[in-house]
């Protein structure tokens, strides 16, 4: 006979505060299984616990809640996006996209967009991309411009997923003059889903000229989704 879920949680919870992170971690893992709503307080506790693999599974666990951790959790996983452990930032990042946010809370992360640290704002952009909060446009528009090209890429992901129509323009210059191939490819797959004829030509350049083989693929791939299956003579 297997035990009641809702018996399990208490002992789990006291295994959290064993000496042996592998034991709290443990702990943490099975209370996210189980993912029953009470479990979320003690979690959250641990949110700062001194091991970083215990809060990287603790904020993992809060993930697995859904949107009922959200009015205990969801702060304090923003809070995390500045973890020391780069572990850490990404899991409450992803936790963030599971449970929903308010917004107090996409003003906290759009303000990590801000901070120094790259692995912060890495985080911080793949929330919002998870989020797909429409206010952090403005924000999302000038991390375009970041220094870090998987911020760069994150930023035209979120934006992409805002389907917003105003990200055209930088989607076509990132898309024709951004160093980094993944920044291109990614530009040129968010313009192909957003399936705009205005940006027929800049697509047509990087498919016909893109010095990178795969961002070339990815500009014929989007001129497909735009045009019509008879006027693919003239998509170059």
């Amino acid at each position: 006979m297997q035990p009641d879920p809702a018996s399990v949680v208490p002992r789990l919870a006291e295994l959290l505060e064993d000496h042996d992170s592998e034991v709290r971690k443990t702990a943490a893992l099975s209370l996210g299984k189980i993912a029953r709503a009470e479990s979320a307080a003690i979690l959250v506790e641990h949110l700062n616990d001194p091991d970083p693999s215990v809060r990287q599974t603790s904020a993992w666990a809060l993930g697995n809640l859904g949107e009922v951790a959200l009015d205990q959790a969801g702060l304090a996983l923003a809070s995390k996006l500045d973890d020391p452990s780069p572990a850490v930032k990404f899991a409450a990042a992803h936790a963030l996209g599971l449970i929903g946010s308010t917004q107090v809370i996409i003003e906290l992360v759009t303000e990590r967009l801000r901070y120094s640290d790259v692995h912060t704002r890495r985080a911080a952009v793949q929330a919002l991309a998870w989020l797909e909060a429409a206010s952090a446009f403005p924000t999302l528009i000038q991390a375009l411009s970041d220094q870090d090209a998987r911020v760069r890429q994150g930023a035209v992901s979120a934006l992409g997923e805002l389907a917003d129509l105003r990200a055209l323009s930088s989607f076509q210059d990132l898309l024709l003059k951004d160093p980094d191939v993944g920044v291109r490819s990614e530009a040129a797959y968010r313009l192909g889903k957003l399936g705009d004829l205005t940006v027929l030509p800049a697509l047509r350049s990087a498919a016909a000229h893109d010095r990178d083989p795969g961002v070339r693929r990815w500009a014929l791939w989007a001129l497909d989704q735009i045009t019509p299956e008879s006027d693919s003579d003239s998509r170059l």
